[in-house]
């Protein structure tokens, strides 16, 4: 497993693991949503860094195309459908770094 997928993995299971703690207090699931956007900021730094190395890449030029999306349509549409799209895109780059990118190397 590359530091890559391990820095994604502790970015994508600290929110789950900070929201357990509300068992013990309920303002940890605050924290816990606080913390997805450093998810989302470590997988925006991992898709980078990948870009640079794979930069013909169809999916990772699709996710961050998507990425530009999701952060223009936030100031301009309804907050109604716009979260699902965080999840989705951090699914999406999990399926990048640990399937398609090990198929290229």
């Amino acid at each position: 497993m590359t530091t890559r997928q391990v820095i994604n993995l502790i970015g994508i299971g600290s929110p789950f693991l900070i929201a357990a703690f509300t068992v013990f207090d309920p303002g940890m699931f605050i924290v816990a949503l606080l913390s997805t956007m450093v998810t989302g900021f470590i997988q925006v730094s991992i898709g980078l860094n990948l870009l640079i190395d794979h930069y013909k890449n169809r999916h990772l030029q699709a996710y961050f195309l998507f990425c530009i999306l999701f952060f223009s349509l936030w100031h301009i549409t309804d907050w109604g459908w716009i979260w699902a799209m965080p999840p989705a895109l951090a699914i999406y780059m999990t399926i990048i770094l640990h399937f398609i990118i090990l198929e290229e190397e």
